[in-house]
């Protein structure tokens, strides 16, 4: 693949490590011209099987517009025509009935016609590896398969949010790059959220990062510099994960400035094995996540990726309906990798 098609250093050093990491890989979208524009490039480094979902004649024409010849890695899936129907009927049906709840023939007819829920049944009966959807279809509408039908990892409660970014000419974090949570799902963490959506971008930085993950917890306050709730909610998070698992690098609350910059945090903590050196940050809530993550891809220019929905049983991520081809390349090499973590296995 011609690296300049992908801006940054850090997005085509993660395309060039999924090289030999092959999945079965979902895309709920499989209609969408510009997946297989991006197929079209990212199958010149990544051998893995491609599983289509949506229309047939409308995908092969796609593939044909495209000018992809060799398909021997693709299976289009289409669910007006399927053998699977009846089986992707069943697991539904069950996912439901053991969350307490019946669906009616109408019900159960449009969940099993979603391509969404078609995904996330190919997931949980693991006939692919991990997805990636939202390019057409919406968030809500991928959360609700995830929820419904996917359902979460045994060890968690919540499902959250975290997106890449990677700021051209800086030094601060992994060399300009950040993972950040929680721009996407949770919208006013309680305690308990907030615990599991770090443990959750640790995680996941973990198997996208090269070099170890070192927390951050966001806050108008550093180390007490003044005083509140959400301060005090975050000063908890960061006691309680350091009693659980020592080995994670974190600490908070801590101002923005004195998480990234070396400067600033010899100032203002200068005994932190952290402040100054973060590449996750965790925000205190959705508006500070979303509006921070926004104001870093256009004022500092910086490429980004997203959303990793972060949770699930298996990787099951969600691209914006106004994303470009480079974002579903990167994605799917983030969602390849992903679904190589520990926790899948």
């Amino acid at each position: 693949m011609n690296k300049t098609y992908i801006e940054g250093v850090f997005f085509n050093e993660i395309i060039e490590r999924t090289e030999n990491v092959e999945k079965n890989i979902a895309f709920s979208d499989g209609e969408d011209i510009r997946l297989i524009r991006a197929l079209d490039h990212f199958m010149k480094v990544n051998k893995s099987k491609f599983i289509l979902i949506g229309n047939e004649n409308v995908i092969y024409n796609n593939l044909k517009e495209v000018g992809i010849k060799n398909i021997d890695n693709i299976e289009v899936q289409d669910p007006k025509k399927s053998k699977k129907i009846d089986l992707i009927k069943q697991v539904i049906k069950d996912s439901y009935k053991n969350r307490n709840k019946d669906l009616s023939i109408e019900q159960l007819t449009a969940y099993s016609n979603n391509h969404s829920y078609w995904a996330a049944v190919l997931l949980k009966i693991k006939e692919v590896d991990c997805a990636v959807g939202g390019s057409i279809s919406t968030t809500a509408e991928l959360i609700r398969a995830v929820i419904n039908v996917l359902g979460l990892l045994p060890n968690k409660k919540y499902l959250s949010g975290a997106a890449f970014v990677e700021v051209p000419n800086c030094n601060y974090g992994l060399n300009g790059s950040f993972c950040l949570s929680d721009p996407a799902i949770i919208p006013n963490p309680s305690e308990e959220q907030l615990y599991d959506m770090t443990l959750s971008s640790y995680n996941t930085a973990k198997s996208v990062f090269s070099k170890e993950p070192v927390i951050a917890m966001l806050s108008y306050s550093t180390k007490g510099s003044a005083d509140g709730e959400s301060v005090e909610k975050i000063r908890r998070v960061v006691n309680k994960i350091r009693d659980n698992n020592p080995e994670i690098k974190i600490d908070g609350e801590l101002q923005f400035d004195a998480a990234i910059v070396p400067d600033v945090a010899k100032i203002k903590v200068p005994d932190s094995r952290v402040a100054g050196n973060a590449n996750v940050l965790i925000f205190p809530e959705l508006n500070s996540a979303n509006i921070g993550y926004k104001i870093i891809q256009r004022l500092a220019k910086a490429e980004v990726c997203g959303t990793i929905v972060q949770g699930a049983a298996r990787p099951f991520n969600d691209l914006s309906r106004g994303c470009l081809e480079k974002d579903i390349i990167t994605l799917t090499a983030m969602t390849i990798l992903q679904s190589d973590g520990q926790e899948y296995k």
